[in-house]
């Protein structure tokens, strides 16, 4: 009986050695990087450039995949919907972690407990811009001429519940303009139509903007950052133009559903850490814009995207903008 009861014993032993050995350290396949809005935007252009880094800092290649749709409500709930275990990380930024809160009633997600932020990578402000040949240099000639021809002049948002679609519906809030808002899925093909002489507005992040304004093939009329924007000190800011309403400076930020186990979250966070030290992504992210954000603990993360959503939702309240 000794004998039978040491060999059983001896079985078990091989038996979690073996269940042990199967078990593999995260990541042990490639990661899929979802951005919720469609390529050549500020979510895809930050992406890409984190892609490198963090396939380089976890040891496994990290693909961004493009999933635009309703804003950025699509590809934000695709990460949802995929097991939280690490492998489908999500874009995060105003738009699908701010914005949505306040402009569905019946959003499928709590932006607040459904996701953890990793880290925020880089920032950014917004640019309004109109076609070249429209004739119009300033705002104050815009406003000029959108009261005197109510309903001819157009602008582009790159789909509901983006940056692009707030700051338009704010913009016209303050100004009482009546210009017609006509709805796109993302921003490459707002700039097809615009050089094409289809659009006439378009208020689009400065980076993804930033090849148009210096190839002089449209027209930049304020920011909205606080400052100037260094690349470009001939641009006024929203608020030199008398419209501080529509300040506003963008963020982009790595995102994990808030069910993904603690030490896959810990271990995102440190490659996230790596990623924003690597001075060739730094470097790259200035090349097309944008502010590279330094690395900070989670907790600061959490606060910082807190104080985020109770600033912008109230005021996307107060403007009464909807999408439902």
């Amino acid at each position: 009986m000794n004998k039978i009861f040491r060999a059983f014993l001896t079985l078990l032993a091989l038996f979690g050695l073996a269940c042990g050995t199967g078990a593999q350290p995260y990541p042990s396949k490639p990661i899929t990087l979802i951005v919720g809005t469609a390529p050549g935007g500020g979510f895809d252009l930050v992406a890409r450039r984190l892609e490198k880094a963090l396939s380089k800092n976890l040891g496994q290649s990290v693909v961004v995949a493009n999933r635009p749709g309703s804003g950025s409500l699509v590809g934000t709930m695709a990460v949802l919907n995929a097991p939280p275990d690490g492998y489908t990380l999500v874009m995060g930024g105003l738009s699908n972690i701010v914005f949505n809160g306040a402009l569905y009633k019946k959003l499928p997600y709590n932006p607040l407990t459904d996701f953890v932020g990793i880290g925020i990578a880089a920032e950014s402000p917004y640019v309004m811009i109109t076609r070249r040949d429209l004739g119009i240099n300033d705002l104050p000639g815009l406003i000029q001429y959108a009261r005197a021809n109510p309903g001819k002049l157009n602008v582009a948002t790159a789909g509901s519940g983006t940056g692009q679609q707030v700051l338009a519906a704010a913009f016209l809030k303050e100004t009482g303009v009546n210009i017609v808002q006509v709805p796109y899925q993302g921003a490459q093909p707002v700039y097809t139509d615009m050089l094409g002489g289809r659009v006439d507005l378009f208020v689009d992040t400065l980076p993804s903007a930033r090849r148009f304004i210096e190839s002089k093939q449209v027209n930049a009329l304020f920011v909205t950052g606080p400052n100037r924007d260094s690349g470009f000190p001939g641009i006024p800011t929203a608020r030199e133009v008398g419209f501080p309403g529509v300040e506003m400076t963008s963020w982009f930020g790595l995102f994990a559903p808030a069910k993904t186990p603690p030490d896959v979250i810990q271990r995102l966070n440190k490659a996230m850490e790596l990623a924003l030290a690597d001075e060739e992504m730094r470097t790259q992210l200035r090349a097309s814009g944008f502010e590279p954000k330094p690395y900070v603990p989670p907790a600061e993360t959490a606060r910082f995207v807190q104080a985020e959503y109770k600033k912008w939702t109230q005021v996307i309240r107060d403007a009464g903008i909807t999408l439902d």
